[in-house]
């Protein structure tokens, strides 16, 4: 009998969760840090969305920012599938897989911008 075990491997479930866990955990932040800012008594509302409130300007940003978070989900799910076999830990699989995905965003920012 051999006493060499075979690698453990992590589950694809459970490190798409950390990574989906790392998304939220960002938008919250984002969110409490927006609605903490004090409004400001001297705006000049004569350029459009110059006055949303901070939950408004939350969720346009949502709404825009929807196919750039649905391309980042689908990227992350596809690099957590292939370091979900390689790497023992789904908390690191997770936390790579969003990593690779920002690397792969702002290069593809930095392309359009580029381009443009």
């Amino acid at each position: 009998m051999s006493d060499v075990e075979a690698p453990r491997r992590s589950s694809f479930g459970s490190s798409l969760l950390v990574a989906l866990g790392w998304y939220a955990t960002v938008a919250a932040a984002v969110f409490v840090g927006l609605v903490g800012v004090p409004a400001n008594p001297n705006q000049d509302c004569s350029v459009i969305f110059a006055c949303l409130t901070p939950q408004e300007g939350f969720a346009l940003a949502a709404i825009l920012g929807a196919p750039v978070l649905a391309a980042m989900l689908l990227t992350t799910a596809v690099i957590t599938f292939l370091l979900a076999r390689r790497v023992p830990s789904p908390v690191l699989a997770g936390t790579l897989s969003v990593s690779i995905t920002i690397a792969v965003a702002v290069v593809a920012a930095g392309i359009w911008q580029g381009a443009r």
